[in-house]
């Protein structure tokens, strides 16, 4: 990871003549680089440039995101909290990302990521995070964990619905939520605990 994230890090600093190009890509391709941009707090096009010379994969193999051994010991490791947040998967499936927006759902996919909505508890709130917009909605666990084929697999989608899913008209940007809960933030994880959630729900009831 030290190699692509100095590279990115380091293209601020360098100037050179530059020619515009134009590239169309997956839609889950381009997701995935929108969530690095914002975990990065720079613009997408230095991130893309970057990513470019490297490789996505690369990026995807050093940040661990893939990593099922990973994964599991971090998923272990996580404290308990009342407030999650949730990265709605758009860098693998749009489909999937669309579905939890229009059932009001949390959804996560395969072990051990999948594990991760076995921690919502009765009550606790649930911020979806899209990548590249930020946090799209929001709403309450119901502590019951439900399954269902994913791809032809069964059981392979563990999901809740959430009580009084409310989906936001203006999401609440990544830098934003930094400067709300004044720490950096890991949102390209499947879900994260989020103690300071209560700050974010704040805000979100401010804007009406």
């Amino acid at each position: 990871m030290s190699d692509i994230i100095s590279l990115i890090e380091n293209v601020a600093k360098t100037k050179s003549d530059l020619a515009s190009a134009s590239i169309r890509m997956p839609k889950e391709l381009y997701s995935f680089i929108e969530g690095l941009a914002d975990h990065l707090d720079m613009s997408r096009q230095e991130t893309m440039l970057k990513l470019l010379e490297k490789g996505v994969e690369l990026a995807k193999v050093a940040l661990k995101l893939d990593d099922e051994v990973e994964a599991a010991a971090e998923i272990e490791s996580l404290p308990v909290s009342s407030f999650h947040i949730l990265n709605t998967n758009k860098r693998h499936s749009v489909e999937d990302h669309e579905r939890m927006l229009s059932e009001g759902c949390a959804a996560a996919f395969y072990a051990p990521w999948k594990l991760n909505i076995d921690r919502i508890n009765q009550g606790d709130v649930v911020f979806l995070y899209e990548n590249g917009k930020g946090i799209v909605a929001y709403g309450k666990g119901t502590g019951v964990t439900k399954k269902r084929m994913h791809d032809g697999h069964i059981d392979e989608c563990h999901y809740q619905e959430l009580e009084g899913f409310e989906r936001l008209e203006k999401p609440i940007s990544a830098a934003e939520i930094k400067k709300t809960v004044q720490k950096n933030v890991v949102l390209l994880r499947t879900m994260s605990p989020m103690p300071e959630g209560q700050l974010l729900l704040d805000l979100i009831k401010k804007r009406g």
